[in-house]
């Protein structure tokens, strides 16, 4: 089991580290509050949008859900392309993008949540 929760996570981290953080400029920020539910089978869906508030396109827009249990204790993490036929997508000045995630953690285990948004901003676009 431990290693089907460590898969995702070395991945999210590897995406993280590829693309440039939000708080070098905070371009891409939510927009509004990010809607949890559970499904018929029991997993977490969190549905929410971004918004571009700089003034330059982005691409690469990755949001990261981490849930961590009441040691702190990181239980599952999961990332969601804005776009995932096309995760290099851009993201235009003012234009806003929906995302949709599910992860496979037991609910009554989850005692935080933490966000975080990735993009590529123009400095690292081709």
């Amino acid at each position: 089991m431990r290693k089907y929760i460590l898969f995702p996570l070395i991945l999210a981290l590897f995406i993280a580290w590829g693309c440039a953080s939000p708080n070098n400029d905070g371009s891409v920020q939510l927009d509004g509050p990010i809607l949890e539910s559970t499904d018929r089978d029991g997993n977490l869906e969190f549905n929410g949008a971004v918004i571009n508030t700089g003034e330059d396109p982005v691409s690469s827009v990755y949001i990261v859900i981490m849930l961590k249990d009441r040691d702190g204790n990181v239980i599952e993490a999961n990332s969601v392309s804005i776009d995932e036929d096309n995760p290099t997508a851009m993201l235009y000045p003012s234009e806003r993008a929906f995302f949709s995630m599910s992860v496979a953690s037991d609910p009554g285990r989850v005692f935080s949540r933490e966000v975080e948004i990735y993009y590529d901003g123009p400095e690292d676009t081709p």
